[in-house]
């Protein structure tokens, strides 16, 4: 696989994530990993930033993808599994394990 040339951000404290989005809308990639609603005031981009982050904190929700243990990178579940050397799964810390959202209706 070949190395991602985005830059790290931290996602949330000691998660982090390789991404393209600009470093003025990071804020609202953050808010939307965090579960915060989208701000009515945001630009085109900034809410597609926002919506990002929620569908990686859905992702990590329906287990599609994990925090890895050893840098705390968010990978897809597939990529962790190949980078491992280890046949043992690595524990994930509870704090990176995010809660699922129960809307009532």
């Amino acid at each position: 696989m070949k190395p991602c040339n985005y830059p790290v951000v931290e996602l949330a404290e000691g998660v982090f994530v390789h991404t393209g989005i600009s470093d003025a809308n990071l804020p609202a990639l953050r808010s939307g990993f965090a579960g915060y609603p989208a701000n009515p005031r945001w630009s085109g981009v900034k809410f597609h930033a926002w919506k990002t982050g929620r569908h990686l904190r859905q992702a990590v929700a329906c287990g599609e993808m994990v925090v890895r243990s050893t840098d705390s990178m968010l990978v897809p579940v597939n990529h962790q599994e190949a980078t491992t050397d280890t046949s043992a799964e690595s524990p994930v810390h509870k704090r990176f394990v995010i809660p699922q959202l129960v809307f009532a209706s």
